[in-house]
């Protein structure tokens, strides 16, 4: 299906910029012209919206959700379908997320985090009245209008995934699956019991935890917090005041591992807060420990260690899927006899894409024209995790652009490479800090390209080497690395020669161990065939691992730009190739050492004569993986003409389309790079 975009129509509203961007749809700002008022617009997009039977249960539950009558949930204005697309339209709240204020504002006060609290169990309260449980109640599914003041006021959101009584068909998740956040998931749900009240009322107490102490109760992977929540003691906040002990109670209620030992309504617990927050100083507690990282001391077991990427998050999707099936499946057939009482904190790392150090992911572009006598610009272009900001022009350097973390401080820097009568001028323009430049001299017996060239860590010291391809006079082709160093590369030295032709690099860490694989694309003309090739660094060499034929020339890498990223969040790169035509993005994941068979991770319908013309003008611009949303899954980011997708004036579109760890949702316009007059000139996402 098609997700409609930024200023077109759905019903008799007009889509006016995009909010939210999640699993199972599309939140927009739009305007009612019926009723003069802004609305929020969520659209549901996917293969959900593709089930007539969950289409029909989409209707009836938010019929049931339109009765909801609370002053701190947020309203339902109205419900359709528009040629097959559901959607949802409700009250806008012009305000921000929990979450979002607490990563940027840290612990609430104590009074602030108990009244906002109390509003929104009164939300649970009246949801609750009326037969639905929210099934996923967390920060960023609290909206608040005016925080910190007087006027402050709570609304909770996005029941997206709640269930009404009395609806048999089946809940919109996968089968096998759970619903909600693992941070905030009740002892019984990670057993994969159904949601209730009772695990509404856990979720808040979580929340309550994360006002009071700027984070979750329970800290570490998901099998660690799923662990946790079921077996380490409830979190106690320090101090030894009569309020402190009140506050402590209230919290041991509410996250009481066995539901019947928690408050019984909703109605009772607001009863507390409200009664706490008349007493709450009005700032923040002092010394309110971090929750348990794991399960209680004394327990023998400890998840295996897994060691992630330098530069990509902690995996999310695949580990909650494993955690899910350790809690229920037996925990001992996956976890090691541990040795000591806490599991080592995994080392935190970068979002891959952040070029501003906000923890989502950003793109750049680069302006080239073929005449051009100096450097044109770049753009940097940010995201907020929901839809791209402003682009920040600045000047280009001489050369070609690639991103890579040169410095080893967990951020893209932009290096240039340009190459000169066998010499190679590097620019660093680093994420943070001084530009500092690099000249280096080129084995002369090769033909080496500034724009052929490859960033990666090969020697696992958290600091992206140079991998330069060249081919020499004796049809034998080569790759030199230059390793980085303290302000600069070592001199270049060849790791790796071949006898095939038309060749290319790319690099990424296949298999999540710290160090990055070089995949090597060449023509074999003796065969025919179009192959890659892992290699491995090893004391200074690159060492064939596995290869493979790549069939289908609609994935021609000399055509197709391959993209190395963690699209899965697993902590291991795979190889991503949109098709050539349009039709297809395709994942290639490397298993045990060989390349496995490709995935298919998004289908279009596009039809044979389409398809046929995107070969030759398909309207992108450029390709690249971010992690836009920040979830630690990169994402796939496509830069187009506009007017190549009807648009009447010039300009370049943003299209992102978010990973959901096994697949590619549908294309959605985040942002818009106005070129005008400039649009003749190419532009490029760099990578």
């Amino acid at each position: 299906m098609r997700v409609p975009g930024v200023g077109e129509q759905i019903g008799r509203y007009h889509l006016d910029r995009v909010l939210g961007q999640g699993g199972m749809g599309v939140v927009f700002a739009a305007s009612d012209p019926r009723l003069q008022r802004t609305v929020a617009l969520k659209v549901i997009t996917g293969t959900l919206a593709q089930s007539p039977e969950f289409r029909q249960r989409f209707q009836d539950e938010a019929a049931v959700l339109a009765r909801l009558d609370s002053p701190h949930v947020i309203a339902i204005h109205d419900h359709d379908e528009v040629d097959g697309t559901p959607f949802i339209v409700t009250q806008f709240i012009d305000g921000r997320d929990l979450w979002s204020w607490l990563r940027e504002n840290g612990p609430m006060p104590a009074r602030q985090a108990l009244q906002l609290c109390a509003q929104l169990a009164r939300s649970l309260a009246d949801a609750h009245r009326v037969g639905v449980v929210h099934r996923d109640v967390k920060p960023s599914n609290v909206l608040i209008r005016d925080p910190g003041t007087a006027d402050q006021h709570a609304y909770l959101c996005d029941f997206g995934i709640a269930r009404a009584d009395g609806i048999e068909s089946p809940a919109p998740t996968a089968a096998g699956t759970v619903a909600g956040s693992w941070s905030y998931l009740a002892p019984e749900r990670t057993e994969g019991e159904p949601a209730t009240p009772a695990s509404d009322i856990y979720a808040l107490g979580c929340v309550l935890w994360a006002c009071l102490t700027g984070h979750e109760p329970y800290r570490g992977t998901e099998v660690q917090v799923a662990l946790a929540h079921q077996q380490a003691p409830v979190p106690r906040l320090g101090g030894d005041s009569a309020f402190t002990a009140d506050l402590n109670a209230v919290l041991g209620r509410a996250l009481a591992k066995d539901p019947a030992q928690r408050y019984g309504d909703a109605t009772a617990l607001r009863e507390d807060l409200e009664r706490l927050a008349a007493l709450a100083p009005a700032d923040t507690l002092e010394g309110a420990p971090g929750g348990p990282a794991g399960p209680p001391a004394g327990t023998a077991v400890r998840p295996a260690t897994v060691v992630p990427s330098a530069r990509r998050r902690w995996p999310l999707v695949v580990a909650a899927v494993v955690a899910l099936a350790l809690v229920a499946g037996g925990i001992t057939t996956w976890l090691l006899v541990r040795d000591d009482d806490e599991p080592a904190a995994a080392e935190p790392v970068a979002v891959a894409g952040d070029l501003t150090g906000d923890d989502y992911g950003d793109v750049l572009v680069h302006q080239t024209r073929f005449e051009a006598l100096s450097p044109l610009s770049t753009w940097t272009v940010p995201s907020s995790g929901m839809q791209f900001g402003a682009p920040r022009r600045a000047g280009a350097e001489e050369g070609h652009p690639l991103l890579a973390d040169v410095d080893g401080d967990r951020r893209p820097d932009v290096v240039w490479l340009d190459e000169d009568d066998d010499r190679l001028s590097v620019v660093v323009v680093p994420g943070d800090g001084e530009r500092w430049t690099t000249e280096l001299a080129l084995d002369p017996a090769f033909d080496i390209k500034d724009y052929n060239a490859a960033a990666a860590d090969l020697d696992g010291d958290g600091k992206d080497d140079l991998v330069l391809y060249g081919d020499a006079d004796d049809d034998s082709d080569g790759l030199h690395v230059a390793l980085a160093e303290d302000g600069g590369f070592a001199a270049p030295t060849q790791w790796y020669t071949s006898t095939l032709s038309q060749s290319l690099p790319v690099a990424g860490d296949l298999d999540g161990d710290g160090k990055d694989e070089v995949v090597y694309f060449a023509r074999d003309d003796a065969a025919e065939a179009n192959i890659m090739r892992v290699l491995r660094p090893e004391d200074g060499e690159l060492v064939e691992v596995s290869e493979k034929v790549i069939e289908g020339a609609a994935v021609n890498p000399l055509f197709v730009k391959w993209l190395p990223g963690d699209v899965d969040g697993d902590g291991a790169d795979e190889l991503v190739a949109a098709n050539a035509t349009g039709r297809a993005i395709f994942v290639y994941d490397f298993v045990d050492d060989v390349v496995a068979p490709r995935t298919r991770w998004f289908t279009a319908e596009v039809g044979l004569d389409e398809a046929r013309k995107n070969l030759y003008d398909s309207g992108i611009a450029g390709e690249a993986l971010s992690d836009v949303d920040g979830d630690g899954a990169a994402d796939f980011v496509s830069l187009r003409y506009a007017a190549n997708n009807g648009a009447a004036d010039d300009g370049l579109v943003l299209w992102v389309q978010l990973s959901d760890g096994a697949s590619f949702g549908d294309p959605v316009k985040w942002g818009e790079l106005a070129c005008a007059p400039e649009c003749e000139d190419g532009f490029k996402l760099v990578s």
